[in-house]
């Protein structure tokens, strides 16, 4: 699966800390999981945030967000890469420096963008 993401379309990134570290869960895109496994708990917030800002009362029981990647939402994971079973196995790799960058990119370049993340980056 390749999604391309278009910076001149860019409306809304999603941050998030790092990629799912067990076996098969996410899709390769942040906070995404495949289908048949169970919502992450910071998916099901992102889902009820959602919910709130747009008077949607929709339950989500597929956790896939490719149709987001699709709609001009830029998917970020703060650190692009995990070993199995331990989160945070690559915070002092050197990735944030990278995905920082591309924060910055898109918040000086781009207006009326929205960033949204989880508060333990």
């Amino acid at each position: 699966m390749v999604i391309i993401v278009i910076y001149k379309n860019i409306k809304v990134v999603i941050i998030g800390q790092d990629p799912y570290y067990n076996y098969n869960q996410g899709d390769r895109l942040c906070f995404s999981i495949k289908n048949g496994f169970p919502l992450s708990p910071s998916l099901k917030k992102i889902f009820i945030e959602v919910n709130n800002c747009f008077n949607n009362k929709k339950i989500y029981n597929n956790g896939s967000l490719i149709r987001w990647a699709k709609q001009v939402i830029f998917l970020l994971n703060s650190i692009l890469i995990v070993r199995k079973r331990t989160p945070r196995s690559h915070k002092n790799k050197g990735w944030k420096i990278f995905t920082d960058k591309i924060i910055y990119i898109i918040s000086t370049r781009k207006n009326s963008i929205y960033f949204m993340g989880e508060t333990s980056l």
